[in-house]
């Protein structure tokens, strides 16, 4: 069995899990009041309520029934939206619950945009995270809650305060706001939304289920970030089906201006291996899809992929765009991987398991690159396979503002395949010494993306390149572009690839007119089988 098919076999596992403990009999306490105090009355506060679920008994107001794992806590504090101000930390989850805000009257989830009646807030800014899932707490879900205020840069996580801090696994995070009101467009930042913090298999957002509610979670106007993963060892985890940067209608942007990225993989010790940004290969494509646009930032993306970043996938998304695919809504960048050493083996679109169209990632209206690849200390061995770049969902070109892909320093072993780029000046920047290099994609595949002896310095290969200047070459600085090899891309030419084998770009390039949409030579068919005989 291969890496990723292993990922997708231990995702099943963990669905399966979290079924068959939530149809175990289970405990519960309900929320009463909106308030914020430990005092011995009738009525129970969330925060006396974390209190009873973590020593499984009554507490307070909040009296504590049933038995059996996880802890429902539920809200019954009048009917509709209700504030809850919190003065001071909450104490961190220590065994599994289920936060249900979609129980307090008026609630629901059923319709995209949802109505939530629960908003927890720091008025003060306080030095703390929202809720906290702490060692214990694994096989938790936090749903239908309105999360803003805790934006803080000092205190309880030492610059990482965030709305919802995940330090077990198997957790789920479903039909949230996090950083925004409980309208959806307007901004009230945390430092970050949701903060993944060495733990693995948890869901942020859709598991590609169809339910009687939205599971999206909408993760805008954060100051420091939106979904981040950081610490040791962590993995499968699917960052999948939610709005991230945007308002609740998947149309505007939500003045992200932060520093950092929408979707941020990485891990120090590390690695970040495993994990999800979309399509996971087993759920619905559809209900997995992010958006994520926005990000508007110098040097900021909608994916990042920074320190530790190993063998992981960003499939089936929309970035750079509006939740339809067709009107732009750019990121700085749209996919970025880092100039780091230990990035590899990463792979934006398809890993050859996965079924390419489904995969296929729309990475355009991006203000400066759709993806760039940052090889200044070693990043190598990563993929860009079967992705729209610079055309939107429907075919047609969309552009990003300057390249389509850019390649920094030396990319070894980037394997780029079947993708088709148009819409911008220049489809391909290979900037500095040698940027693409590589194998077929059977030894990225196959082997795990370890590279091969004797394999070209470049490998682009099946790609449909239409529009603009096509592919430039220069040096950056002392360093001088290798020879590059380009085989069997469809530059446009009505008659078929360019020459294969070529040394460099051929004459096709620059002699030949770009194609006009929509270009058949580009179909789906010829992706899905390659330019190449089988």
């Amino acid at each position: 069995m291969q890496p990723f098919q292993r990922l997708v076999a231990a995702g099943v596992a963990v669905i399966a899990f979290t079924l068959c403990s939530h149809a175990r009999a289970a405990s519960n306490v309900t929320i009463t009041d909106a308030g914020d105090g430990t005092i011995n009355d009738s009525l129970c506060t969330l925060r006396e309520a974390i209190i009873a679920a973590n020593s499984q008994q009554s507490f307070d107001g909040c009296l504590f029934s049933g038995s059996g794992s996880p802890t429902t806590i539920s809200f019954a504090i009048g009917s509709g939206l209700q504030t809850i101000n919190v003065g001071s930390q909450l104490p961190p989850i220590a065994v599994p619950v289920v936060i249900d805000g979609l129980t307090q009257p008026g609630a629901s989830c059923a319709a995209w945009p949802p109505t939530l009646a629960i908003q927890i807030t720091s008025p003060t800014n306080g030095q703390y995270n929202g809720l906290t899932l702490n060692a214990g707490s694994g096989g938790s879900t936090i749903r239908g809650l309105v999360i803003n205020g805790f934006n803080n840069n000092q205190g309880y996580a030492y610059n990482f305060n965030a709305a919802i801090n995940i330090l077990s696994s198997g957790n789920r995070v479903e039909c949230n706001f996090l950083g925004v009101q409980a309208d959806g467009s307007t901004v009230a930042p945390n430092l970050r939304g949701v903060d993944i913090n060495g733990s693995s298999n948890n869901f942020i957002g859709s598991d590609g289920t169809a339910k009687a509610y939205f599971a999206r979670n909408l993760i805008s106007g954060n100051s420091y970030g939106q979904v981040d993963t950081r610490g040791n060892a962590l993995s499968g985890n699917r960052i999948s089906g939610n709005y991230i940067g945007t308002d609740a209608s998947g149309s505007v942007a939500m003045g992200n201006q932060g520093g950092a990225d929408g979707v941020d993989i990485n891990a120090n010790p590390g690695p970040a291996t495993g994990n999800y940004v979309g399509w996971d290969g087993v759920g619905d494509p559809a209900l997995m899809r992010n958006v994520i646009s926005g990000f508007t930032g110098s040097t900021m993306a909608g994916v990042g992929m920074t320190v530790g970043a190993q063998n992981n996938i960003v499939a089936g998304n929309y970035i750079g765009t509006d939740a339809t695919g067709t009107h732009p809504i750019g990121n700085f960048f749209g996919v970025s991987l880092g100039s780091n050493s230990s990035i590899f083996h990463n792979v934006i679109g398809s890993d050859g398991n996965l079924d390419r169209i489904k995969a296929r990632n729309v990475i355009s209206g991006n203000t400066f690159t759709g993806v760039d690849i940052n090889a200044a200390n070693g990043t190598h061995d990563n993929a860009v396979i079967g992705n729209y770049i610079g055309v939107d969902a429907a075919g047609k070109p969309l552009g990003n503002g300057q390249y389509g892909i850019s390649m920094d320093y030396s990319g070894a072993n980037t394997l780029v395949n079947g993708n088709w780029i148009a819409g911008q000046g220049t489809a391909i920047r290979f900037f500095g010494s040698g940027s693409f290099g590589g194998g077929a994609t059977a030894a990225f595949i196959n082997n795990s993306g370890n590279g091969t002896a004797g394999l070209p310095v470049l490998d682009s290969r099946d790609n449909c390149v239409l529009g603009g200047t096509g592919v430039l070459v220069y040096a950056q600085g002392a360093n001088v572009p290798n020879p590059n090899h380009f085989e069997n891309n469809w530059w446009g030419a009505g008659s078929g690839p360019n020459t294969a084998g070529a040394s460099s770009a051929d004459g096709s390039i620059a002699a030949t007119p770009w194609l006009a949409f929509p270009a058949t030579v580009c179909s789906d068919v010829i992706f899905r089988n390659g330019f190449q005989a089988p």
